[in-house]
């Protein structure tokens, strides 16, 4: 995404609100974006946001990935180079299987890219308290101007956060901001660029995941797996950040 000036929010809520998925249908897809798991953008929507270093997941790992859902959408009809040959044409078509199958496939897709994060793999850089306090600063810098920030965790290799926009930020212009001043700034300690680059010559990976958060229940869910995806690491391997604002909200 080029530098270009900041949207600007339509209007400056006083506190947050939850607005449910299911009560709103002026939802949209982002373009861009070529993994079958969509990014949803409904105006009011809160977020759960993952992104992750660059040498978090095995290029193996994803290779196998990228067969198996090719193996899927063969069996659905739908060419996997759709995506990027004719992109209207690969969502028409995934538009016309079945929604159950569909959302399994996500389901599936989606737990099985978190249980391999939680591996760890990379430099995991983001175990040091030094990387862990930078990062923790910079999703808050624009709390309470350009959105609601929720609770966040900051594991080895990868990011968790619940983000509810204002109307008229961008979800994805925030996040890129998160990520491109970060990735200045810990590429400044001498100890972590080495690190950083010597496993894959930039900092983040490009694309993050995100799914708005449907409705209250998902939302206590949500919070409840960020609090909890770091149990297995020592205190010193995390932050953890509790936003109070939701507490109101449940």
């Amino acid at each position: 995404m080029p530098h270009q000036p900041l949207s600007q929010p339509l209007q400056m809520p006083a506190s947050p609100v939850f607005t449910a998925f299911e009560e709103r249908e002026d939802f949209w897809l982002v373009p861009g974006y070529e993994r079958n798991l969509p990014h949803w953008r409904l105006i009011g929507a809160s977020y759960f946001v993952t992104f992750r270093l660059a040498d978090s997941l095995p290029s193996e790992v994803i290779l196998r990935w990228k067969q198996d859902e090719s193996q899927w959408l063969f069996q659905q009809n739908i060419d996997i180079h759709w995506q990027r040959r004719e992109p209207e044409r690969f969502q028409q078509a995934m538009a016309g299987v079945d929604p159950n199958a569909r959302a399994a496939f996500q389901r599936e897709m989606a737990r099985r890219f978190f249980l391999e994060l939680d591996q760890c793999h990379g430099c995991c850089a983001l175990r040091q308290q030094e990387a862990q306090s930078l990062v923790a600063h910079s999703p808050l810098f624009f709390h309470g101007r350009r959105l609601w920030v929720g609770d966040f965790v900051i594991m080895p290799n990868h990011v968790h956060v619940i983000a509810q926009p204002f109307a008229g930020v961008q979800l994805e212009e925030w996040l890129y901001s998160v990520k491109r001043f970060t990735a200045t700034r810990l590429m400044q300690n001498e100890e972590l660029h080495n690190r950083l680059m010597a496993r894959s010559g930039h900092v983040w990976q490009q694309e993050s995941f995100d799914r708005v958060i449907r409705d209250l229940a998902e939302l206590r869910r949500t919070r409840e797996y960020i609090a909890k995806n770091s149990r297995h690491l020592h205190a010193a391997e995390f932050h953890l950040h509790h936003a109070e604002w939701i507490d109101a909200l449940l």
